[in-house]
């Protein structure tokens, strides 16, 4: 299992409209394509990024083959009218602590 973890800050004066229907559009490419798990978004409370979007697949050559498809390039390319300081970060599990501790419940 990998994560994919965008981090930027939003452009002034973008249309968050457009912006929105933007990543509605990603996210629904997302639910569908093979090895896709599950997403996380997330907001800065402090500042700068702004934002912190997480993806967890099944393998990195599942979000490969969803990152390469003609679709999804033309999303990342206009996403990219909207931010800045664009990061972008693979995780995959830790070798001395591969499962999450939880709360006991």
């Amino acid at each position: 299992m990998i994560e994919v973890a965008f981090t930027y800050d939003f452009l002034p004066g973008i249309d968050e409209n457009a912006y929105a229907r933007l990543a509605r559009k990603a996210t629904n490419m997302m639910l569908s394509a093979d090895g896709f798990i599950e997403f996380h978004a997330h907001r800065n409370m402090l500042g700068s990024p702004h934002v912190r979007r997480t993806s967890v697949w099944e393998s990195f050559g599942q979000y490969a083959a969803f990152a390469q498809q003609h679709e999804f390039q033309n999303i990342a390319a206009e996403f990219r009218t909207y931010v800045t300081n664009l990061e972008v970060t693979f995780w995959g599990p830790s070798p001395l602590l591969p499962n999450p501790i939880k709360a006991k419940e």
